[in-house]
Formats: C-alpha cells, sequence, structure tokens
C-alpha cells in the first residue's frame, strides 16, 4: 500500500512508523500493532492500487486508539495540534518560549536586537547560567510546509550579525519576566512572581542561535545547520531532542490538543495569552468567563488533567 504525504510525496506504507508514532503516545506495542494491521486492512479495501493520503491513515489510528486510551489519542494528537495553533506565528512563539522556560530558563519574547549592522526582531530570548540563546520559531500551518536552505541561511546570517554584539537585560523591552525568586530565578512554579528584568542577571553575549519549526526541515537545511553550528528542532528532529520529544517529556501540551472544546473556543483562549493546558489548568476561571457551564468546565478540566 502506498500513502501520500502531505507534502505531495509518496512513499510505501511502513508499519514500524505508525506503530513508533502510537507507542510514543503510550499506547503498548501490542495495541499498537493491532491498530496498525486494523489501519492496514482498512485501507486496502478500497483497493490494492490506490494512493492513501496520510490523512486518512491519521483519523482512523486515532479513532481506534481513542476507543483505548483517550489520553494516548490526545497525545497521538499532537502533531495536528501544533498546526492549529496559528493563523499568526504569536502562539508558537510563546509555545517555543514555554519549553525554555520548563527546561528553567527566563525566557521573553517578540524582541527588537542590535547587531554589528542592522537591528533584527527575534522571536524569543531565554538565558540561564552562562548560556543565551535566542531562537527564530517558524511556524506551519500546512504539515506539508518544510522549512528549507534559504530559511536557515538567513536565519545564521542573523545570528553571525549579533554574534558580537554585548547584551544586558536593559537591552530588551520587557518590563517583568515570571521568575520563582531573584535566589532561583530560573525555576518556574506555581508560586512564582514577577521580577524586573533589570534585577535579572545574564551572559553578555550570544551562546546560540536556534531555528525551530513546528514541521520539518528539507535535508539540505539540516545538513547546512550541522555544518555551521546553528542549533534546529522540528517536530521530529533531532531524534531523541525533537519537539514532540520535550513536549511529552515536560507535558506541555497546547489547548489544540483539545477534544472537549471548539475550534472558536480555543481561539479565544489562545487570544488571553493561554497556550499550554497547564496554563489553563490554573486558569480555569476563564472557561467560566466564556459562558461554559459547570458541567463543561468539569468535563475539559478533566481532559486537560489527563495531560498533565
Amino acid at each position: 500500500m502506498q500513502i501520500k504525504k502531505a507534502d505531495g510525496t509518496i512513499e510505501n506504507f511502513d508499519e514500524k512508523k505508525l506503530i513508533r508514532a502510537l507507542t510514543k503516545s503510550g499506547a503498548q506495542y501490542l495495541v499498537a500493532k493491532e491498530i496498525s494491521d486494523y489501519v492496514l486492512a482498512k485501507c486496502e479495501q478500497t483497493g490494492h492500487n490506490e494512493i492513501v493520503k496520510s490523512e486518512h491513515v491519521y483519523h482512523l489510528a486515532f479513532k481506534q486508539l481513542k476507543n483505548i486510551s483517550r489520553r494516548s489519542a490526545l497525545k497521538f494528537s499532537l502533531k495536528k495540534a501544533m498546526l492549529e495553533l496559528g493563523p499568526s506565528g504569536f502562539p508558537f512563539e510563546e509555545f517555543v518560549a514555554e519549553m525554555w522556560r520548563a527546561r528553567g530558563y527566563t525566557a521573553i519574547t517578540g524582541q527588537m536586537v542590535f547587531g554589528t549592522c542592522v537591528a533584527h526582531e527575534v522571536d524569543v530570548i531565554a538565558w540561564k547560567d552562562d548560556e543565551l540563546v535566542m531562537i527564530e520559531a517558524k511556524y506551519h500551518s500546512d504539515s506539508g510546509s518544510r522549512t528549507d536552505l534559504k530559511t536557515v541561511l538567513y536565519v545564521k546570517a542573523r545570528y553571525d550579525d549579533i554574534q558580537k554584539q554585548t547584551f544586558s537585560t536593559s537591552s530588551f523591552n520587557a518590563k517583568d519576566v515570571v521568575g520563582k525568586s531573584l535566589k532561583d530565578m530560573h525555576t518556574f512554579e506555581k508560586s512564582a512572581q514577577n521580577i524586573p528584568l533589570d534585577q535579572i542577571k545574564m551572559p553578555k553575549q550570544l551562546t546560540e542561535g536556534w531555528l525551530i519549526t513546528n514541521t520539518h526541515f528539507s535535508d539540505t537545511a539540516i545538513t547546512y545547520a550541522n555544518c555551521n553550528n546553528l542549533k534546529i528542532m522540528s517536530y521530529d528532529y533531532p531524534e531523541n531532542g525533537s519537539l514532540q520529544d520535550i513536549v511529552i517529556e515536560h507535558r506541555l501540551f497546547p489547548i489544540t490538543c483539545l477534544t472537549t472544546i471548539t475550534m472558536a473556543e480555543k481561539k479565544e483562549l489562545i487570544s488571553k495569552n493561554i497556550v499550554l493546558c497547564k496554563t489553563l489548568h490554573e486558569r480555569s476561571a476563564e472557561l467560566e468567563n466564556l459562558g461554559f457551564s459547570k458541567e463543561k468546565i468539569f468535563t475539559v478540566l478533566e481532559e486537560v488533567a489527563s495531560l498533565l
């Protein structure tokens, strides 16, 4: 059986790839194998010579997994959920900032940074100890879109221009940063308080430049980035350190994973800067502000809790 991917390319159905995606979402191997066999059988009913869209394979697998484990199914839908963070790239920038905060960094978004030659808009800036990281967050709403060599080239050129500059917190436009305390400002907990930006120490020069996308990179983009010391991350790259891996490890599931609220309701919450399920859990009063009944609020928060 052949599969037509979102980018238009055609490849043979890879049972191991589907099973790996299912088990990564929390399904037991035997369950994943059973679902894979079901998907293959259903698709082949359309005829051995038919080409099946990858989206159809996803929906068949998701439906079966949801009947067995709702929690695993929500995790399995992560890739699709990442595509729904748009239409603007702002929610994805906030999402990337949360990834760094979850790993102990202070992080701010949407900054104008002056390089040696010109000024550059940097999506995310994060720092901890002796590390100062700047990140370009490349959002795509189409799973077939790839971040190509041209994008990697211009991002690398921007970091080269910024590399020699010296920075302090006064270099950036942010009134405050969420942190725990001045002694341990990199640990983020529910008891967090606002800390004035000018009271937070940071490294003076850029130590790492990153390019992160919610879809994929072209092969030439990966080759060039690795050859030129540009850190990159996509939904499934690098192995054991991809966007998917970090989301699952730190439970940073976006609210677009949820099935108990509509897309319009998700957009309304995102407009209130509620991008993650954990943020919705902490700001559950917003559900009441949307006019949700107590019963619906309970249902939504129950689904949220399954991902935390």
